[in-house]
């Protein structure tokens, strides 16, 4: 992809090319990466992203696919969608958009205001996910989730853009959490997605944030040796 139209728009002072796919702007907290080809992974979370942008509903995507998105190998069931809000009303209208784009909800029926306003009243108010495939792909498919947490709320405000082959926007949790919160869950997937993205974002990591984040969720930084 070429990147120029993009670098025209940032502080040159601020741009740091991680590699031939991924150019950081830390000043815009904005990532233009290019793919040759999209996953599945991609191709979903674009589609569902491109409505939340639509309604003008605030989200960040956490958890394993932003490793994933990044071009680490391996594949996911769900990919982890929060954001804050969204009433009831603005779920209705959130889910006819999705409608439409080729969504459906797999704890009901996306097409019926009944079902939706029970999925919305016994799931999301509840502080419960619904989960949404596309196209008929049961995996992966979507995990959404409305923010509740101090860590969900600081990554839907402190959230990098990442602007996908020129095309696409999607928000994504900041990458020090992120690898703070997946050593904290410590499965040898969490740990490796953690090493993967402090390996590739080492050059535009905020020390001082990571470390108050290990500090803040318990975590050892030696972990990352």
């Amino acid at each position: 992809m070429d990147m120029v139209l993009g670098m025209r728009r940032m502080d040159m002072t601020s741009a740091i090319q991680l590699n031939e796919s991924i150019l950081v702007d830390t000043g815009s907290r904005r990532i233009y990466l290019s793919k040759p080809v999209l996953t599945a992974e991609d191709e979903i979370a674009s589609s569902f992203a491109s409505v939340l942008e639509e309604l003008g509903i605030r989200y960040s995507i956490v958890a394993g696919y932003i490793a994933i998105m990044f071009g680490r190998s391996r594949r996911s069931d769900d990919i982890d969608f929060i954001a804050y809000g969204v009433g009831e009303e603005k779920f209705l209208e959130l889910c006819r958009r999705l409608g439409g784009a080729g969504f459906e909800l797999m704890q009901g029926d996306i097409s019926s205001e009944e079902s939706l306003r029970r999925i919305y009243r016994e799931y999301l108010g509840q502080g419960y996910s619904v989960r949404f495939m596309y196209r008929g792909t049961i995996l992966p498919n979507i995990e959404f989730k409305l923010a509740r947490t101090r860590y969900q709320i600081y990554s839907i405000e402190n959230c990098y853009e990442v602007v996908l082959n020129n095309s696409f926007r999607l928000r994504i949790a900041p990458i020090e959490l992120q690898i703070a919160y997946k050593l904290r869950l410590g499965s040898e997937k969490d740990m490796g997605d953690a090493a993967f993205l402090y390996s590739l974002f080492n050059q535009v990591i905020n020390g001082e944030e990571l470390k108050m984040w290990f500090e803040e969720l318990g975590v050892n930084i030696k972990l990352l040796v």
